[in-house]
C-alpha cells in the first residue's frame, strides 16, 4: 500500500501511515497463532482520535517530517504507536475469502 493510498475504512481518505503490529491470536483450538496487522493511519478517520488525530495534524501541517520537526513528530508517534492495539479478526470477511477460495476465485 502506497502513501496515497485511499483508506480502506471509509474510501475517501489518504492513508498517511502504515503501522505493521506483531500479534498473537488464538485460535479456536487454543493454539496462538502468530500474525501481523497493519493499523493504518487515515487522514479522515482518525483526524478526531485523541492517539492518532496529533499524527495526522503534524502531517497535515508539515507535509513531511523534516530533520528540524523530528523530536516533536516522535513525540506524537510514539504516543499512537504505544496506544495502537490490533484489529479483531473478522470472521465474516474469513468466511467469505474461504468460499471464494473454493469457487477458484483467489
Amino acid at each position: 500500500m502506497t502513501a496515497a493510498s485511499a483508506c480502506p475504512r471509509c474510501g475517501i481518505g489518504e492513508v498517511l501511515a502504515v503501522l505493521r503490529l506483531p500479534h498473537v491470536w488464538t485460535g479456536a483450538r487454543g493454539n496462538r497463532i502468530r500474525v501481523v496487522s497493519d493499523v493504518l493511519l487515515c487522514a479522515r478517520c482518525d483526524a478526531d482520535d485523541p492517539l492518532a488525530g496529533p499524527v495526522v495534524t503534524y502531517f497535515i501541517v508539515h507535509g513531511s517530517v523534516q530533520p528540524d520537526g523530528a523530536s516533536d513528530f516522535a513525540r506524537v508517534l510514539l504516543r499512537w504507536v504505544a496506544g495502537a492495539r490490533p484489529p479483531e479478526p473478522d470472521e465474516n470477511a474469513l468466511r467469505a475469502e474461504t468460499e471464494a477460495w473454493y469457487r477458484g476465485e483467489l
